[in-house]
């Protein structure tokens, strides 16, 4: 490490090896990929994936409904009305 390549764009801080989540609107689907290995800011979790892994999602993605998914999530949702409303 120690060239600019090695920084995180937002902070400045370190990158290394690891692993993040994508959560990816489909139209109005969303899709969400654990375990992406990718480089993560040290300092602020920013994550950076490679080419090579990002061209591999995208195959994946258009092919994404003939996959099972490991599980469906549950998730909320509220209108920005709702969250910005005051009491």
């Amino acid at each position: 490490m120690g060239d600019a390549m090695d920084r995180c764009d937002p902070c400045s801080g370190e990158l290394a090896p690891g692993k993040t989540t994508l959560e990816i609107w489909r139209g109005d689907q969303l899709v969400v990929i654990r375990d992406v290995p990718a480089d993560v800011c040290l300092q602020c979790n920013e994550a950076y994936i490679s080419p090579n892994v990002s061209e591999r999602l995208d195959h994946f993605l258009v092919e994404c409904h003939q996959h099972q998914p490991e599980q469906y999530l549950s998730v909320p949702q509220y209108s920005a009305a709702q969250a910005m409303d005051e009491p």
